[in-house]
């Protein structure tokens, strides 16, 4: 479905997720767990192999380097319980840098669809993507939000 922006609403499909029509060619994920992040690599890469993913294990280190601007990424995937600075607390800061309001930023974690949906709500990010346990669920998740591949959209 469509909302009257023209961007996607993924509710139905399981997460709220406000698509742009376009492919995100450069992802920042930030989580502290350096197996999910591998896992999450693996799953990008999966999908396609030429985006660009950088990895941040620490929230105060992400949000150096995006001060930095040096290169932006086009989505930010973000973990919400992370020592130093949890998803909150880096959702606050980082709207306060300039340049960067924009950039979508998706909650990536275990927690239950509920709980997730609103810390969505509560901290106005564009969705929430809720960690897999199976590698090949994850892989079409991703592949729905990089590269809007939805189904009962497409017109083949």
């Amino acid at each position: 479905m469509r909302n009257l922006s023209g961007q996607f609403n993924k509710e139905s499909f399981g997460h709220p997720f406000y698509f742009r029509r376009m492919k995100y060619n450069y992802i920042l994920l930030v989580d502290d767990d350096v197996d999910d992040a591998e896992i999450f690599t693996m799953a990008v890469k999966a999908v396609d192999d030429s985006i660009k993913i950088s990895v941040e294990n620490n929230a105060l280190d992400a949000l150096k380097k995006l001060k930095e601007g040096k290169k932006l990424p086009h989505i930010i995937f973000l973990d919400y319980y992370m020592p130093y600075l949890d998803g909150g607390e880096f959702m606050k800061l980082l709207r306060g840098i300039k340049g960067i309001k924009k950039i979508p930023v998706v909650f990536y974690s275990g927690h239950s669809k509920v709980a997730l949906k609103e810390l969505v709500e509560k901290h106005k990010t564009a969705g929430f993507l809720k960690k897999q346990g199976d590698f090949s669920d994850l892989i079409k998740a991703l592949q729905e939000m990089i590269h809007l591949k939805l189904p009962s959209l497409r017109s083949d």
